[in-house]
C-alpha cells in the first residue's frame, strides 16, 4: 500500500474514533461547558482530518487555519436570522454542523483554536510527503 493510501486510512480511522467521542460528550450528560467545549474542539479535529484526507500532501497548518476560518465563519452565521439557516438548524445534522439557533458564543473561537492545535498535532504526522 502506498504511503498516501496508508496515511488516508489512518486519518479515516482517526475520524471514526473521534466522531463517537464527540457525540457522546455532546449528548450524554456532564456539565454543559464540557459537552459544548469537547464538541467544539473535536469538531475541528474531524474537519482537519477530513481536509488532510482530501489534500493528503497539503501542509497541515494551512488546512488547520482554513478550518479555523471556516468554523469561525459558521459561528458568526449563528448571529443571522436567515430563514434557510433556521430551517437547516432545525434538523440534527444542521444543528451539529451549523450550531443551535441563537447559539453564538464568542468563547467558541478559543475552543476552535484549541481544536485546531490538537487537530494539527494529530494530523501533521499523517500528511503524505509531497
Amino acid at each position: 500500500m502506498a504511503e498516501a493510501a496508508r496515511k488516508r486510512l489512518a486519518l479515516a480511522l482517526l475520524i471514526v474514533a473521534v466522531i463517537p467521542v464527540g457525540l457522546i460528550t455532546r449528548f450524554h450528560g456532564g456539565p454543559a461547558w464540557l459537552r459544548n467545549g469537547a464538541g467544539a474542539v473535536l469538531y475541528e479535529v474531524v474537519w482537519i482530518a477530513a481536509a488532510q484526507i482530501a489534500w493528503i500532501s497539503a501542509r497541515t497548518h494551512r488546512l488547520a487555519l482554513a478550518v479555523f476560518a471556516a468554523t469561525c465563519g459558521i459561528e458568526l452565521l449563528q448571529l443571522s436570522e436567515a430563514p434557510w439557516l433556521w430551517a437547516a438548524r432545525s434538523t440534527t445534522p444542521g444543528r451539529l454542523l451549523l450550531g443551535a439557533n441563537g447559539g453564538f458564543d464568542p468563547a467558541d473561537f478559543a475552543l476552535y483554536g484549541l481544536g485546531c492545535v490538537l487537530g494539527y498535532g494529530l494530523c501533521r504526522p499523517l500528511r503524505a510527503s509531497a
